[in-house]
C-alpha cells in the first residue's frame, strides 16, 4: 500500500497575511538558505566560436572548473574543465559545451541545487535572474553546506533542513503537521548486535520513510541518533495515518540472523488552525510542534515526560522486545443491519473463554457504528477513569487494489490525551475489516490491559 497524500488546496500569498506580513517583515528569522548565500560573479567567460584552447587557458589562469558561455547577453550553455581534457584544441566551444542549463535563480534553495548537480554529475552552474547572468555556483561552493545539512550514513538531512521547511511553509499561509520517530530499544539492539547492524538498521528506515512519502508535500530528515522525522503539508488526521503505515513498514524490516523485531514509536502534532496568527514567530512555532509529537512519541513508548514535576498515567507500555500476548482478542462475528435511515451494528469479540458483546445504533454509517460497537464491547475491560472515543473511519484504496479501512481514536486517562490510529485490509468483510482496524489502533494499550486482567 502506498502511503497516503492528501492536501488540501493552498491558499495563495496574495490571499493570506499580505497586512499582517508587512508590519513585520523586518522582524522575521531568515527562511532557507538559498543560492543568493553562496552565489560567485562571472568575472571571464567564452563565446560559442572560442576554442577549448582559449578556455582552457582561462580555466587554469584563474583556477576555475567551469566557464558559462555567452552569445551577446545570453547565457547558452556551459564548459566544465575535466569536459575539456583531452578535447583537439581547435575545437569550437560551441560543440562541446553543454546546452541544458536550468533555470535557478538567487531564490532557489540550495538544496534544489545541491540534488541537481548530484543527478547531473556536473559541476559548474550559472544563475540567472530576469533573463540576466548574475553569477555563477559550483558542485565544491556547496559541499560546506552539505556537510552540515545531510547526514552521510542515511542521506538525509538534519533537523536544520526540515526547520527551514517547516518556516518557509508557514510564512507563505501553509499548515504543517510534524510526525516524530523514534526506534524501541535502539540502544539494547546496537548491544546485541552492533553498531554495523545498528547502522543498516538506520539505513533501511531512511529508505522506508524516503520512498513512502512525497517530496511535494513531505520532508524528512534524521533528527539525531535513532530518532527521525517528518514535517508535511497533509491534514493532521492523514499524518496520523502516514505514520501508523510506516510503522507497520518499518516493523516488516528483515535482517538477516537478526531474530530482534525492529519496532518504532511515534507522535504527531499539527494542522489546520481555527484563526489567523498575527505577528508569530514562525521558528518557535515549529520548534513547539517537535517538542509535542516528541512528548506524544514518549507517551506511546510509555516514558512520561514531565509536566510541571507531575506524573501521567500512560495508554502505552515501553516497547520491550515483543513477544505475543497470553491473552488476544478475536473477533468472533460482526453484523450490520439498516432500516431506513437508521441501522444497528452488533460486535462479539472473545478472550478466552469470555465473550464481549458491543452495540451501536444511529444514522445508517457503517464504519462509525462498527467502530462504536467494538468500543462498547471493550468498555468491561477499560479501566473506569478511561474514556476511548472515535474521532474518524474511513476507506483508502491500496496500490493492490484492496481498499484499506483507516480509523482514528482518541485516548484520554487523566491528563493524557493522545490519538490512536489503526488499520486493517478489506478484502470481503467491510465490518469485520472496521472492527480489525479498531484492534490495531489499540494494539499496544490492549496488551497491557489484558495482562492485568
Amino acid at each position: 500500500m502506498q502511503a497516503l497524500t492528501v492536501l488540501e488546496g493552498l491558499p495563495s500569498l496574495a490571499e493570506r497575511r499580505t497586512d499582517a506580513r508587512s508590519a513585520y517583515s523586518q522582524e522575521r528569522e531568515p527562511l532557507m538558505r538559498t543560492v543568493a548565500h553562496l552565489i560567485k560573479p562571472n568575472r571571464v567567460w567564452v563565446h560559442p566560436d572560442h576554442t577549448v584552447e582559449t578556455a582552457l587557458i582561462l580555466l587554469r589562469g584563474h583556477q576555475l572548473t567551469g566557464l558559462p558561455v555567452y552569445d551577446g547577453q545570453q547565457v547558452v550553455g556551459t564548459v566544465e574543465y575535466a569536459q575539456l581534457l583531452g578535447v583537439s584544441p581547435e575545437t569550437p566551444v560551441s560543440e562541446v559545451m553543454y546546452r541544458e542549463i536550468p533555470h535557478y535563480t538567487p531564490e532557489t534553495p540550495l538544496r534544489t541545487v545541491a540534488e541537481w548537480f548530484l543527478n547531473t554529475r556536473r559541476t559548474f552552474l550559472p544563475i540567472v535572474q530576469e533573463g540576466k547572468p548574475v553569477g555563477s555556483l559550483t558542485v565544491f561552493d556547496l559541499l560546506p553546506e552539505i556537510g552540515r545539512s545531510y547526514d552521510p550514513m542515511t542521506g538525509l538531512p538534519w533537523s536544520d533542513t526540515l526547520r527551514e521547511w517547516g518556516i518557509e511553509q508557514l510564512s507563505q499561509g501553509r499548515e504543517i503537521t510534524v510526525i516524530f520517530f523514534d526506534l524501541d530499544n535502539f540502544g539494547a539492539f546496537n548491544k546485541r548486535y552492533g553498531h554495523l547492524v545498528g547502522d543498516e538498521v538506520l539505513r533501511r528506515v531512511a529508505r522506508i520513510l524516503v520512498e513512502e512519502t512525497n517530496p511535494e508535500t513531505d520532508i524528512v530528515c534524521r533528527w539525531g541518533g535513532d530518532e527521525f522525522a517528518i514535517a508535511t503539508l497533509r491534514r493532521r488526521e492523514e499524518a496520523g495515518l502516514l505514520a501508523h503505515y510506516l510503522s507497520r513498514q518499518i516493523a516488516s524490516i528483515q535482517i538477516p540472523d537478526v531474530d530482534m523485531p525492529i519496532t518504532v514509536s511515534y507522535g504527531y502534532q499539527g494542522g489546520k488552525r481555527t484563526r489567523e496568527r498575527e505577528q508569530v514567530h514562525y521558528a518557535a512555532t515549529v520548534d513547539n510542534l517537535v517538542n509535542l509529537a516528541s512528548q506524544e512519541c514518549m507517551l506511546m513508548k510509555g516514558i512520561t515526560p514531565a509536566r510541571g514535576g507531575a506524573q501521567l498515567t500512560l495508554p502505552m507500555q515501553a516497547a520491550v522486545e515483543p513477544r505475543p500476548p497470553e491473552r488476544r482478542i478475536r473477533i468472533q462475528t460482526v453484523s450490520y443491519e439498516r432500516e431506513g435511515r437508521r441501522a444497528k451494528a452488533r460486535v462479539y469479540l472473545q478472550i478466552e473463554n469470555r465473550v464481549l458483546e458491543g452495540v451501536a445504533e444511529g444514522e445508517a454509517r457503517l464504519h462509525p457504528l462498527i467502530a462504536e460497537a467494538v468500543l462498547n464491547a471493550l468498555r468491561p475491560i477499560l479501566p473506569p477513569n478511561l474514556t476511548l472515543s472515535l474521532i474518524n473511519a474511513s476507506e483508502t484504496q491500496g496500490e493492490t487494489g484492496h481498499a484499506v479501512v483507516n480509523v482514528i481514536l482518541l485516548w484520554e486517562n487523566g491528563e493524557v490525551r493522545q490519538e490512536l490510529v489503526g488499520s486493517a485490509l478489506m478484502r470481503d468483510d467491510v465490518a469485520r475489516a472496521v472492527a480489525a482496524a479498531v484492534l490495531d489502533a489499540l494494539n499496544r494499550p490492549l496488551t497491557r490491559i489484558l495482562e492485568s486482567l
